[in-house]
Order: structure tokens, then sequence, then C-alpha cells
């Protein structure tokens, strides 16, 4: 049996493995432990702990956005598989500028393109038809860089000082 599974739990609400000493879940945001309050409001306990900046939230302050949880600062965070997007743009030379400055300090990031057509009106970022699942107000043909959830904050920081 591999060292990951034997050190490992099951989330009961994604059914994702975690360590076993874990409190929550970093993927779906599910506390394990009893007695966890939120961070606003101490008296209150919280229902689950941001996937992003890793802090426990009771109703009013997050929610569960499909099967993750997120504190309402960090709502709007557009989430695949565990990683968030934290930049975004139609000219691919700048979203491989930044992925490699984040390397170079240390991140995991990762570039998702998704083309909805080769048929283009208007430029680059618009095309003539819509893509499924397209998220309002973005591009469809956007080059998006994604980083662990875990990573947001820090990485975020670093593209700022990059003036990206």
């Amino acid at each position: 049996m591999p060292a990951v599974i034997s050190n490992s739990k099951k989330c009961p609400h994604c059914g994702e493995f975690v360590q076993a000493e874990s409190e929550f879940c970093v993927i779906c945001g599910e506390i394990f432990e009893e007695n966890v309050f939120c961070a606003e409001h101490h008296n209150v306990p919280a229902i689950g702990v941001c996937i992003i900046c890793s802090v426990p939230f009771c109703k009013k302050c997050g929610t569960r956005i499909g099967d993750h949880y997120l504190c309402f600062r960090h709502s709007e965070y557009e989430i695949y598989e565990g990683m968030a997007r934290i930049y975004g743009s139609s000219d691919a030379v700048k979203v491989d500028l930044a992925k490699d400055a984040l390397e170079k300090c240390g991140f995991h990031p990762y570039v998702y393109s998704r083309k909805s057509s080769s048929i283009s009106m208007g430029g680059p970022e618009y095309t003539l038809f819509r893509a499924s699942g397209e998220f309002h107000s973005q591009i469809i043909n956007e080059f998006k860089l994604m980083i662990p959830c875990q990573e947001v904050e820090e990485a975020e920081q670093v593209l700022k000082e990059l003036n990206f």
C-alpha cells in the first residue's frame, strides 16, 4: 500500500483523499474537527474552510459554490480541478511570461485555454459561437493562468509586484 493512501483519509463531502491529520479538506473546504468557529463571528460555528485562504467561516461569511467552500472575499474565483484562475488574457505571450515568473518563485501554475471556435469576429477575443459553459463576463478565447488554490494569495502578490 503506498504511503499516500496509508496516511490519508477520505473526505465525506467530496470523496477526495487528504492527509490523515488534516483538520479540513483542502479540495472542498469540509471541516473534519468539532468546535471550529468562524474567524469573523467567534461564537458561531464554522460550516466550511475557504479553500483559498484556509480560514473557517460561518454561513454569513462564506458559501459553497459547487463543491467548493469559499469565503465571500474569494467567491468570485473561477475554480477548476483544485486550481483557481488568477490571470487571463487573449495574449498567450503575456500569460506565458506570468507563468514563467511564478514558476521561478516556486509556484505551480498551469495555463488553460479553451478555444470555442476558429471563426472569429472583431478580433481574437470574440467568436461567432458561444462556448458551452461560458462564464459570465469572461473572454471566450482567453488563456487562463491557473494556480493551486492554496497558492493563490501569494501568487497574486507576485503578479501584482510584477505589474500583471
